[in-house]
């Protein structure tokens, strides 16, 4: 079988058609769609012209300062409701920052915004002789729908009770029909998936996780002797795992790439140490600027694998289950696909 993974980060997207021999496989590795869009806002801004957002929600981050940026000069932004819900949750704030939710007047750049851009993987392929699998598994950053509170809290929350629930890697990777509400990036990535099969009459299986756990399954690949700490460095978020050779969950926690940096190697390893012996607890993280932590159960730790663009802060010992550390997420979410298989 065939498998398309797409690894959608804030700094890259990071494609792997996965087949048998993984070191045949085509490879890709882009700039993060929402730098895509921030490039093309920008662009807009320099020639002085109004802006209509238009497509779906997306991941934020730099898509959203450029279209500030761009508001601060002056010109317009125009929106459809479901990009404008990239900006904020709640679409007052989004009035509120002056961006029109209505039709665009005059001369405007049309900027289309959503984090699967299928057409492009699609022709890209047929170029080199290859086709679209038919299933599909895409890994995001979702941090929910949360228009009245925290999406750090809330975004952790939703962590919180899956694992209570069952505690398990493979429960985070969701079937098209089978995405909680609350989860609306993933909800829009399978909006947008379905789109793209009525238009080219095509039928295919999506599957969507968040990218955290995509990483985490990953460094899995890797592991010597469990349990064992899995650590992903992204651009924006570190996360921790404890985990067990059948993806069991012991505990979990997610920071912010940006507060641990500030403190250095040192820094960082003293607070994975205090993790592991369950000295931190959630409104410690949050408080601290992160999102959280769930301990389930302090368990000694027989190695520790970690992965991501920023893995160079710490001293662990890298993940790298196919010769590249960019595919380690794509990796994941096979391993993960295979493991929800064999349970059905």
């Amino acid at each position: 079988m065939e498998l398309f993974t797409l690894d959608v980060g804030s700094g890259t997207q990071d494609f792997l058609l996965i087949r048998e021999d993984v070191r045949d496989c085509p490879k890709i590795i882009l700039p993060s769609p929402t730098r895509i869009v921030a490039r093309r806002v920008r662009e807009a801004t320099a020639r002085g012209r109004d802006i209509h957002l238009t497509g779906y929600t997306m991941g934020g981050g730099a898509c959203v300062r450029a279209i500030k940026e761009h508001l601060n000069t002056g010109l317009k932004v125009y929106a459809e409701e479901k990009p404008a819900l990239t900006i904020f949750d709640d679409l007052e704030k989004v009035k509120q920052m002056g961006i029109l939710l209505r039709k665009p007047e005059g001369d405007v750049k049309v900027i289309e915004m959503k984090d699967v851009n299928l057409p492009f993987f699609r022709d890209v392929l047929q170029a080199v002789g290859e086709r679209l699998p038919e299933t599909l598994i895409v890994a995001v950053q979702d941090h929910g729908f949360s228009p009245n509170e925290s999406n750090r809290r809330f975004r952790f929350r939703m962590f919180e009770r899956m694992l209570e629930r069952s505690g398990y890697l493979h429960d985070f990777l969701f079937h098209a029909e089978k995405i909680p509400a609350e989860f609306n990036r993933m909800m829009s990535v399978a909006e947008s998936v379905e789109d793209f099969c009525e238009e080219e009459g095509l039928d295919l299986e999506l599957y969507v996780i968040d990218t955290v756990f995509a990483a985490v399954a990953g460094c899995m690949l890797d592991v010597e002797r469990f349990p064992a700490l899995l650590l992903n460095f992204g651009n924006s978020h570190i996360i921790g795992a404890v985990v067990d050779r059948d993806g069991r969950i012991f505990s979990l926690f997610e920071h912010h790439t940006g507060v641990l940096r500030k403190r250095g190697t040192e820094g960082i390893e003293k607070f994975v140490s205090m993790f592991l012996n369950g000295e931190v607890g959630n409104e410690d993280v949050f408080n601290d600027g992160g999102h959280g932590a769930y301990i389930g159960e302090v368990v000694d730790v027989n190695d520790v694998v970690a992965t991501g663009p920023n893995v160079h802060l710490c001293r662990y010992r890298v993940a790298n289950p196919a010769g590249d550390i960019m595919i380690v997420g794509n990796l994941g979410m096979a391993e993960l696909f295979e493991r929800l298989k064999d349970l059905n």
